[in-house]
């Protein structure tokens, strides 16, 4: 059974969007933004290398803190090189890697407010699926941690927990107030419960 600490400082919390997805229904499972994600344009100014380098290091810490194993990260391989190669050892899956984690990554489109396909949320619950939160910990992250992290995590809570629509949405909502953190799960499918329905039902299949 993974162990779960919530002893985290609430300002680290807040400033990588961290939480558990729901403690009562998928203990192990947390949801965060992408390192970088609290600095305006991502840092990306030719200036801010040492402001992302104290961002990620905030982030791996954190993580390190409350004994995440597994890292899931839902962007664009693009994205992601652009965004992390220069950082760490050398991108982000290295840098994780080199703090003995795992990592896996499933490549949704790198289009800013772009739906999260049923292929991308299939992919990104067989993942979680090999992972196995309950026994060890996972955080499954996106650009902002708002709403396609959220997403595949409510999901999880409905077709791995057994939990309704509007529970599961709840569920990951309130728990990443209570940190300090903010979720919008349904914008990932364009703020449509039938969208998520059909998503739902093409990744069950």
């Amino acid at each position: 059974m993974a162990q779960v600490d919530v002893t985290w400082q609430v300002e680290d919390g807040a400033r990588h969007n961290f939480s558990p997805a729901s403690i009562p229904h998928a203990k192990g499972l947390y949801v965060a933004s992408a390192p970088c994600a609290d600095l305006p344009g991502w840092g990306m100014g030719e200036t801010d290398i040492d402001a992302r380098m104290m961002s990620l290091t905030s982030w791996l810490d954190l993580l390190c803190q409350c004994k995440i194993k597994h890292v899931l990260c839902l962007m664009g391989h693009e994205e992601a090189e652009r965004k992390f190669g220069s950082l760490g050892d050398g991108g982000l899956e290295k840098t994780v890697r080199g703090q003995g984690l795992s990592y896996a990554q499933v490549a949704v489109s790198e289009e800013a407010g772009a739906p999260l396909s049923p292929a991308d949320l299939a992919a990104a619950l067989r993942t979680l699926r090999a992972l196995k939160p309950s026994e060890e910990s996972v955080v499954i992250i996106c650009r902002d941690g708002r709403s396609v992290a959220a997403a595949v995590a409510a999901s999880w809570l409905i077709l791995e927990c057994g939990q309704a629509m509007d529970t599961a949405l709840s569920a990951v909502a309130d728990s990443a107030q209570k940190a300090g953190a903010w979720r919008t799960p349904l914008e990932a499918f364009e703020n449509s419960r039938e969208a998520f329905s059909a998503a739902l039902a093409a990744a069950n299949t």
